[in-house]
């Protein structure tokens, strides 16, 4: 694969890179005080000054998203993909729409205007947690058509004490997708190529959409603060470890290589 740009991208490519990075805050201290982007001594890199291929941090993102795709559709059932096993439900409609999570949630005595934000929840709960499972799927098939023969294998992990009941299904998955969202705002910087870099940022949105989505569910605000923190991979990898069993050497010695 060309460490430039994935083979396609998905729809409505428009923003230029230059806008995302300001639209997204990476600006700040180091649009102002120089720093990498704007010219470090040496050769060039987006943002930072070691040349960190864009194939690394797509296969970064692959193995991160393997791991999503996986948790969801084990939670959920589903046909999987390349690297996603199928599995069977662990929880169906009502298992997740009865959780206590959603204690309490009917309409007041004498409310026929409106349901309210925990009615909203409740009834199609289950309904877009299986599209969040969709989209971390297609996450991972839209990666690993972008690397080709380059793409890295799966990790092999384990959920179980994650899905040994429907409030740690919910409350994990709010762990896994602000994770997500830290773990690509702290890559971003380390690509080079426009296509990538977009394409990272139409994920990115997505994941915080989630990660947005499942904080109103366990009761925490959906825009905590003005900006998201990014995370080192060596801080992503630490806090996944506990949900994996093994890598292929490939993911280990790729995990060896970023920062």
């Amino acid at each position: 694969m060309s460490e430039t740009a994935p083979s396609e991208l998905p729809p409505d490519v428009g923003d230029t890179r230059a806008a995302f990075l300001l639209k997204a805050g990476v600006g700040g201290a180091a649009l102002l005080g120089g720093g990498a982007i704007l010219g470090a001594p040496g050769k060039a890199f987006a943002g930072h000054t070691d040349a960190i291929p864009d194939v690394d941090i797509l296969n970064y993102a692959l193995t991160l998203e393997y791991l999503e795709a996986t948790f969801y559709t084990q939670a959920l059932g589903g046909g999987g993909t390349t690297g996603v096993p199928s599995s069977s439900a662990r929880f169906n409609r009502g298992a997740i729409t009865g959780d206590k999570k959603f204690k309490g949630d009917k309409k007041s005595k004498g409310d026929k205007k409106s349901k309210g934000a925990k009615q909203f929840k409740r009834s199609d709960a289950y309904d877009l947690l299986s599209v969040i499972r969709d989209h971390e799927v297609t996450h991972v098939n839209f990666l690993r058509g972008a690397l080709g023969g380059g793409a890295v294998g799966p990790c092999k992990f384990t959920f179980s004490a994650a899905l040994s009941n429907v409030s740690s299904f919910l409350e994990t998955a709010q762990v896994l997708e602000n994770t997500g969202v830290m773990a690509y705002d702290g890559g971003i910087r380390y690509v080079d190529g426009g296509d990538n870099l977009q394409a990272g940022a139409q994920i990115a949105t997505v994941e915080a959409r989630h990660a947005a989505y499942l904080n109103l569910i366990n009761g925490d605000s959906p825009f905590p603060s003005a900006f998201d923190q990014g995370k080192k991979p060596s801080e992503i990898f630490a806090a996944a470890k506990p949900f994996i069993v093994s890598c292929p050497d490939e993911v280990t010695a790729l995990f060896g290589r970023l920062p």
